[in-house]
């Protein structure tokens, strides 16, 4: 032993894991040990000789709180080694006084308020950055703070601006709102409160050193800085009254009837799934997991999911760990993972996004479920189940500024509560609402494979709602065209000849129709994908050839210039907030113009300035009907292959549209075609009507199809219900009240 007159260094070291940290730096205590497993550290700081050590440092907390206590609390004793190698009772004397002087060892609560510039795809830095500072999170929640809350919170003038009133950016062209929601968090550590200015730039240097800088200003155009960014708030419970204190409050689940709803699963939609962290480390193991979910990664070109809401609980309850466990109810696994999450504490967050089950689930860890530290919703029933349990309908909290598909999504209709048609839980339950899109196919890139774009559209998923077959004029080829793409020589292709304008309709229509059109660059269109749209759909695919609405904004645009009168569907809410009109009845029908007095000859011109496209004395122009009964048949699309295989035989498409008769127009129809239907009614809903042009194509129409129904004799069962004029006389009046003559002309 030293003598009582030889000095001695006592150190404190403070910091994460201090302990455990230290031990690893100094090594076994044991000499003997040490010697064997770190020779270098037993020259270091141990004495060759075990009765004289030249260190001494406990490895118990409560041994390291002791000296603490003994050495820098204001109470050290004359005999101070006798008191640490003396009873029991000794010791506790020693801590009779409270350990207000002991800086290092009186922990504190502090609120971190995270302002709403800073985005949700930025959370996961801001945790790992207040682990890296050494608090641990004891729950957190997101809130909107008034000015009177601001005031009650200590918040400057300047903060208010930041905290108090929702960010806009700027997207696809409009200025939208995002949310006001701030993120709080409570946190706890020793001297908390002496380290909050720290905390605030440890903060924003990890939102530096990520490159997210860039979206904060793009959020708010003042000068950025930690002042605006975060502000902490010593704890007390007048704040966290201030502050709603709902951190650790569940929702109300019981009245939930889960057989009541359908849980649509289709990928192409947005869709919300449960991700789950579990384990007493979740600040730190779990973060780099968390950064690539939420920021996504630009590299592999994946985008991140939008966070809808996110909650810390401290300690699992048994019934939410039945509902997160992975495992099939009532096995063996199944029990010990309930028991292994009810003793641990979780983050739980509610994300959205397209393809979301498939996208996270490449993301999850190869041993999936593994440890059970990294857990999602199988299903979207389990997910909606998950988000029943964890979250109230206020905690889901849209934020745009992360939709990487939000260009393609009605902005100011689905997430907007004044505007909103569907609430998030009855968006996971019916399902989004179809969205219209415009697709036109530009001359010379339709004609020779019309019957194949019908099946193509058929097999994606989408309703037909409108059909055109049209000139394009200046006005309207310049509306349609990008900015980039004005040009007078695309301009004179567009007006070159006609074009096929087709209305669509379909859950996020406007994003799968861009996919299935493929790179916007020619020459990557043809060098990547031209090759398997030929083997899948039989014809060369260019994409110059073919134009998509690149939003739902200028699809909405596109829809109205094109079919302004309206489209053949049932009205939705998204039609209804955008005033799209259904039709109701056929616009162009005029009985005026199939009284005209011509000659019966029927030379139906192409109707844009071209003439007829069959130049024979005995070529025809026919009138096929194609009735609602047809075009509403599953798969596979019989009509459009028979349309194909029409088209193969010489028959040439010169005018084509869709529409909805009202009752006297289906009666008037009807007596039109009495001598070849025997007196059939058209039937209710809309009708494919076009303009077929070929040898013969009226008195021989049905060899016509006798013929390709020998090839395909599933054919038959379509041509029994197609509806087409036996005489000249008839096909000539029909093609008059169907197609106006404005760009559609009979001549003689």
């Amino acid at each position: 032993m030293h003598s009582e007159e030889e000095p001695v260094l006592i150190m404190a070291f403070r910091g994460p894991h201090a302990n455990s940290v230290w031990q690893e730096i100094t090594g076994p205590s044991d000499p003997q040990l040490a010697r064997r497993t770190d020779p270098a550290s037993i020259n270091a700081l141990y004495h060759h000789s075990q009765d004289e050590p030249l260190l001494y440092s406990p490895r118990l907390a409560s041994l390291v709180h002791l000296g603490l206590c003994l050495w820098f609390g204001g109470r050290i004793a004359k005999n101070t080694q006798s008191m640490i190698e003396g009873s029991e009772e000794d010791r506790s004397r020693i801590l009779t006084s409270a350990p207000g002087t002991l800086c290092a060892t009186v922990k504190a609560d502090i609120f971190l308020l995270v302002s709403p510039v800073v985005g949700p795809h930025c959370y996961s830095y801001i945790l790992s950055a207040c682990a890296k500072a050494g608090f641990s999170l004891l729950g957190l929640q997101r809130a909107q703070i008034s000015r009177k809350q601001a005031q009650t919170l200590g918040l400057t003038t300047k903060q208010v601006t930041s905290f108090c009133h929702a960010p806009t950016v700027l997207l696809v062209g409009e200025q939208v709102e995002l949310s006001s929601h701030c993120l709080v968090l409570l946190m706890r550590r020793e001297s908390a409160v002496t380290h909050c200015s720290r905390l605030q730039i440890g903060c924003m240097n990890e939102l530096a050193a990520q490159g997210l800088i860039g979206s904060i200003r793009a959020r708010f155009t003042d000068v950025v800085s930690p002042h605006v960014c975060f502000h902490t708030v010593p704890y007390s419970k007048s704040h966290h009254n201030v502050l709603d204190g709902l951190m650790w409050t569940m929702p109300e689940c019981s009245h939930m009837v889960l057989s009541k709803h359908a849980y649509p699963s289709c990928p192409d939609v947005e869709q919300v799934v449960i991700l789950t962290l579990t384990g007493q480390n979740i600040m730190k193991s779990e973060m780099d997991f968390l950064h690539t979910v939420l920021r996504g990664d630009a590299a592999a070109g994946r985008d991140g999911f939008e966070l809808l809401a996110l909650k810390w609980e401290p300690k699992l309850s048994k019934q939410q760990a039945q509902e997160l466990s992975p495992f099939e109810i009532g096995g063996r696994e199944w029990q010990s993972s309930v028991q292994s999450l009810t003793s641990t504490p979780a983050l739980v967050l509610a994300l959205r996004r397209v393809r979301a089950f498939i996208t996270l689930r490449r993301l999850l860890p190869q041993n999936y479920p593994g440890d059970l530290h990294v857990l999602m919703s199988p299903t979207p029933e389990t997910a909606f189940r998950q988000t029943c349990l964890f979250f109230s309908e206020a905690e889901l909290v849209p934020d745009h500024s992360s939709r990487p598909s939000l260009k393609f999504l009605p902005l100011h209709h689905i997430d907007t509560p004044g505007l909103r048609s569907q609430s998030l839980y009855s968006y996971m339950t019916v399902g989004p609402e179809p969205l219209l899109t415009l697709a036109l196919f530009k001359p010379g890139a339709w004609r020779h494979c019309f019957g194949k774009i019908l099946t193509i559209i058929k097999q994606n998923g989408y309703t037909l709602v409108g059909l055109r077959v049209l000139l394009l004029d200046s006005n309207m080829a310049n509306a349609l065209m990008h900015p980039s793409e004005q040009q007078e020589l695309e301009l004179k292709y567009l007006r070159s000849g006609p074009s096929l304008a087709l209305g669509l309709l379909r859950v996020n229509a406007i994003m799968r129709l861009l996919e299935l059109m493929g790179p916007e660059d020619p020459v990557e269109a043809r060098t990547i994908d031209q090759t398997l749209w030929r083997a899948q759909y039989g014809f060369d695919r260019l994409h110059n050839g073919i134009y998509g609405s690149p939003s739902y904004r200028k699809a909405v645009e596109d829809i109205k210039l094109v079919f302004p009168e309206g489209v053949c569907c049932t009205e939705s809410s998204v039609m209804r907030h955008e005033k799209i009109s259904c039709l109701r009845s056929d616009p162009d029908a005029s009985l005026d113009r199939e009284q005209l007095n011509t000659a019966v000859k029927n030379t139906f011109s192409s109707g844009f300035g071209q003439g007829p496209l069959v130049c024979s004395a005995l070529y025809q122009t026919t009138c096929l009907l194609i009735p609602s009964n047809l075009l509403q048949q599953s798969q596979p699309p019989l009509y459009s292959e028979l349309l194909q295989r029409l088209l193969r035989t010489g028959c040439h498409l010169v005018a084509g549209k869709l529409c909805t008769a009202d009752e006297k127009q289906r009666q008037h129809i009807s007596e039109l075609l009495r001598p070849s239907v025997g007196g059939a009614l058209l039937p209710e809903g809309p009708c494919l009507i076009i303009a077929l042009q070929a040898d013969n194509a009226v008195t021989c129409f049905d060899v016509i199809l006798e013929r390709v129904c020998r090839e395909r004799p599933d054919f038959r069962r379509v041509t029994m219900k197609l509806l087409y004029p036996n005489s000249e006389c008839g096909a000539v009046k029909l093609l008059r009240y169907l197609f106006e003559d404005q760009s559609r002309v009979l001549t003689a």
